[in-house]
């Protein structure tokens, strides 16, 4: 008998961390957190599970853990402030439809945690998989430059209008401190704790690695960067639990000061769980993260990188001042939560497109579907309403057994 709890206990024995109270926490919040939080149970369920289901015969390149809060603004390497897809740790090989059966999943969950009505949530979902469909037509013959007409939807330019707003030293200010000439500590809290002096003679040693394969913007020279100080930092909600560190850098001058200084994220990358079954970190994954977001993404971020921490593959992006996200708590307004579903689904058909670059890949998805569009996308709405339904239960059987995994999950700090 299939159980939502026995599989997140025996997917997490290998971690070994105090993210994992954080995340049960975070899971127990609704059923969007579980849902966050749980994505190789996702993958399981529909490839080999009771949510298996036949896709269009389109497969390649996708993002894998794809839901309404993985999308955000960020400082590209353009220096450009962009909106995009931001989080590709579970980036695989597989059908398209994976990708937008779980954002319509997703869809349905935020709808339900804004207090709307399921036929609402629905809509959602429909005007995201038409938004996507519509997209593949519009862009399917487009070359990479054309893509950026996504920036002028009003939604974008609204977000990134405040996320313009932040100062990045005024930013840095509230996380670090300067603690002598030239020379800066992060300050410890929940968010970011001290490390053994270990650990920080192992990223002296993994610097080097990461700053020659980082994407730096022009005339930056990542190299001469030298390590003021390193955290290690909880965040998120799916990869709680994973090994993640916050390093701060400055620019390897003498007069080191605040405009000098960057803040940069590793992250243990491990395999997607679309390819196994347990946790496994393989020896290029980093790479293959580093590589498959480049492609992903329009305009990637800055120093979005990778390297190898004592044999772990780690994967690299700056934290920044202008990463902001579209909450789905801020999208109260159910006609401004449809609008945003929409733009969800151009952004990841152009996501799906720029990982196929000179293959037919997606851009034969509008004439699979064809004549039975409606018949299709009716589909994948039963589909997400049934996993919706699927994921409140999950939810619910972890908040009866809360107590077993606390006990579970505290052995393991």
């Amino acid at each position: 008998m299939r159980s939502a709890v026995n599989a997140l206990l025996s997917w997490h024995k290998r971690f070994r961390s105090p993210d994992l109270m954080r995340k049960l926490k975070k899971m127990r919040d609704g059923p969007f957190g579980f849902f966050r939080g749980s994505y190789f149970l996702y993958a399981a369920d529909t490839t080999k599970g009771p949510f298996r289901y036949e896709p269009l015969d389109a497969a390649g390149p996708i993002v894998g853990d794809i839901h309404s809060e993985n999308y955000g603004t960020y400082r590209a390497v353009t220096n450009d402030l962009v909106y995009d897809i931001n989080d590709f740790d579970d980036t695989s090989e597989g059908a398209y439809e994976h990708d937008v059966r779980r954002m319509a999943v997703s869809l349905v969950l935020a709808a339900e945690e804004n207090h709307h009505r399921l036929g609402d949530g629905l809509n959602a979902a429909e005007a995201c998989v038409r938004g996507w469909l519509h997209a593949l037509r519009h862009w399917g013959q487009h070359k990479r430059a054309d893509f950026a007409e996504i920036e002028q939807h009003y939604h974008v330019r609204e977000l990134l209008a405040s996320a313009e707003e932040v100062n990045r030293v005024e930013f840095l200010r509230g996380l670090a401190t300067q603690v002598g000439p030239a020379q800066f500590s992060l300050k410890h809290d929940k968010a970011y704790r001290p490390v053994e002096p270990e650990m920080r003679a192992r990223v002296e040693k993994a610097l080097p690695a990461f700053l020659e394969h980082c994407l730096a913007p022009k005339n930056a020279k990542p190299q001469e960067y030298r390590l003021q100080d390193v955290a290690a930092r909880t965040a998120g909600t799916g990869s709680l639990g994973r090994l993640r560190l916050a390093l701060l850098l400055d620019k390897g001058n003498a007069q080191a000061d605040w405009p000098s200084l960057r803040l940069v994220e590793w992250k243990e990358s491990l395999d997607s769980a679309l390819d196994v079954s347990k946790p496994v970190s393989a020896k290029g994954r980093a790479r293959q993260v580093f590589e498959a977001t480049s492609r992903f993404q329009l305009f990637p971020k800055r120093y979005l990188g990778y390297t190898r921490l004592q044999g772990t593959p780690v994967q690299a992006r700056e934290i920044g001042s202008n990463d902001q996200r579209f909450s789905h708590a801020h999208f109260s307004d159910l006609e401004r939560f449809t609008q945003a579903a929409v733009l969800f689904g151009g952004i990841l058909a152009r996501a799906h497109l720029l990982g196929s670059p000179g293959k037919a890949g997606p851009r034969k998805i509008p004439k699979l579907v064809g004549a039975r569009e409606d018949a299709w996308v009716h589909g994948v709405l039963s589909f997400a309403a049934g996993y919706a339904s699927q994921v409140q239960a999950d939810w619910e059987e972890l908040d009866a057994r809360k107590g077993e995994v606390e006990k579970a999950w505290q052995a393991q700090e």
